[in-house]
């Protein structure tokens, strides 16, 4: 399957979520699960399979590692916060610097459109509802990590501007 293919069946499982979230209020759950996926799974660039295992378990101890960083708790989840920490840095070192960087972007694509969708779960989506989030999916999408890192930077710079 070549990259095109795999574009055009992410893009074609976005497009049927975002449908089934504006059609009749059915439950566009499923939909939406097969949408964050199929963008977790286009990159955009041809990985071996070797290589795609492990931007996928990267992605996973990611999220692990970000689920785990958050406030209380106690001593039993800082210790598997650490464990998870310990993990991610041994896989980035077996890895090297552009698998961490594909994870990095699968998995902030991954949450983006997950909120993206969420706005849309409880009602109905008018036709203007759908045309925006499908320009949204679509700019998502051409998201390189080079536009990630620039605007993200961006961002500490306006945070540290007005801190």
């Amino acid at each position: 399957m070549s990259e095109e293919d795999d574009t055009t069946a992410a893009e074609a499982s976005l497009r049927r979520a975002v449908e089934q979230l504006c059609g009749d209020g059915s439950d566009g759950s499923e939909a939406a699960q097969e949408a964050v996926q199929a963008l977790a799974d286009g990159s955009g660039k041809a990985w071996t399979p070797e290589q795609e295992t492990q931007i996928r378990a990267l992605v996973e101890q990611i999220r692990k590692l970000r689920d785990l960083n958050r406030p209380g708790g106690g001593w039993w989840r800082r210790r598997r916060e650490w464990r998870a920490r310990e993990r991610l840095v041994d896989m980035m070192e077996a890895g090297g610097s552009e698998l961490l960087n594909e994870a990095e972007l699968r998995h902030w694509k991954s949450h983006a459109m997950v909120e993206l969708l969420l706005k849309f779960m409880d009602t109905a989506m008018r036709h203007d509802d759908t045309v925006e989030t499908l320009g949204r999916i679509e700019a998502l999408n051409a998201v390189t990590y080079e536009d990630y890192q620039q605007a993200k930077n961006q961002l500490a710079g306006k945070k540290a501007a007005t801190g």
